[in-house]
């Protein structure tokens, strides 16, 4: 009885402990983890926060995304409420400038989208989304990205190919 009486004291203590929530509903975690407002695509550590879209590691750590990708990133407590920026960073391969040439990006945040961003050409690049700071309250957000372009399966390859993003961020406005 003593042994049943402890064993339900320690379920209930434990009850009172929390594991850092992750904000995405299908996301899993082995550990908690903070999260991060800038995040490395090609960084371990950041992986959690690449929720859906992205292909595996290539040779050097890049990888490919596909037309359509999620992150999250946390909300620093000095944007929370703020006007903010979003910002990504990217490359359209030379090999793929063809497919893309044109290429609109959108993003979302909580299902509204921002005003798109129009890629210039082959070669590195930084997209920049203005982010209202109605979106920008709660302790992180989830956003969803979309190209309005991609390189279509061919040969052995059997992917859809977007862009190949190197760094995502939250950041006070520039005037």
């Amino acid at each position: 009885m003593r042994a049943v009486a402890a064993l339900a004291c320690l379920l209930l203590a434990a009850g009172g402990c929390r594991r850092a929530h992750h904000p995405h509903p299908e996301a899993t975690i082995e550990e908690p983890s903070e999260l991060r407002a800038a995040i490395e695509v090609a960084n371990p550590a950041d992986e959690g926060q690449l929720l859906d879209g992205f292909y595996p590691r290539e040779p050097g750590g890049w990888r490919w995304s596909a037309p359509e990708f999620t992150v999250t990133l946390a909300v620093p407590r000095e944007l929370a409420g703020k006007d903010a920026q979003l910002e990504m960073e990217f490359i359209i391969p030379e090999a793929a400038a063809a497919d893309l040439a044109g290429l609109t990006i959108t993003a979302a945040i909580d299902g509204r989208q921002l005003p798109p961003w129009r890629a210039a050409g082959a070669g590195a690049q930084k997209a920049v989304f203005a982010v209202p700071g109605e979106l920008l309250r709660e302790a992180a957000v989830i956003v969803d990205f979309r190209l309005d372009r991609f390189v279509a399966p061919r040969g052995a390859e059997t992917r859809r190919l977007g862009i190949i993003p190197s760094r995502f961020r939250l950041a006070a406005r520039e005037k």
